[in-house]
């Protein structure tokens, strides 16, 4: 079983360790919480968005959203804040075809289209998993008071107690 936590966590830090020179993390503010030099290097901010069991908790799809913003330089022009996000972007999508956390497929993007210049940014969505949600269920919290020394089984049509005599002992050891 795994954390949520757990994996969000491990996707930041694998992305820091892939790209030192950008700025990773879990809690997305508005952009009136950065100043300029803050989002030069580019932040890549990671939120959960929901998930979906895929017939049961323990192959579950974690659905995420990569948020990249970075500040190109008050004179950066339209085209000069695309090729930063596209640059910016490619590293993403590197890091989540690569074996650095496992399988993260991006299924949409969007772009500022040079609408925020000299801010760029980009969002995806993306889906991560399957990952083992589920917890470790103790289904026999107590066991039998008293364990059989050997275990006999049959097989159709010669089960039940008139056929007490065709059942044969098996084990988990080949040795028995």
């Amino acid at each position: 079983m795994r954390d949520l936590n757990e994996i969000l966590d491990d996707v930041v830090r694998q992305f820091r360790l892939q790209y030192p020179q950008r700025v990773v993390t879990r809690n997305w503010q508005d952009r009136s919480a950065y100043a300029d030099h803050e989002l030069a290097p580019g932040i890549l901010t990671l939120v959960y968005t929901g998930e979906r069991p895929v017939g049961n908790v323990y192959a579950t799809e974690i659905y995420l959203r990569a948020i990249g913003r970075l500040y190109c330089g008050a004179q950066a022009s339209g085209i000069d804040v695309e090729r930063q996000e596209l640059e910016f972007l490619k590293q993403w999508r590197d890091f989540c075809s690569s074996a650095a956390v496992g399988n993260i497929t991006i299924q949409s993007v969007a772009t500022s289209q040079q609408k925020e210049t000299p801010d760029g940014w980009f969002t995806c969505e993306c889906i991560a998993g399957q990952y083992d949600l589920g917890s470790d269920l103790d289904w026999l919290p107590e066991g039998p008071a008293n364990m059989p020394d050997k275990i006999f089984a049959s097989q159709k049509p010669d089960i039940g107690q008139d056929h007490r005599d065709d059942y044969f002992p098996v084990s988990e050891n080949e040795n028995e």
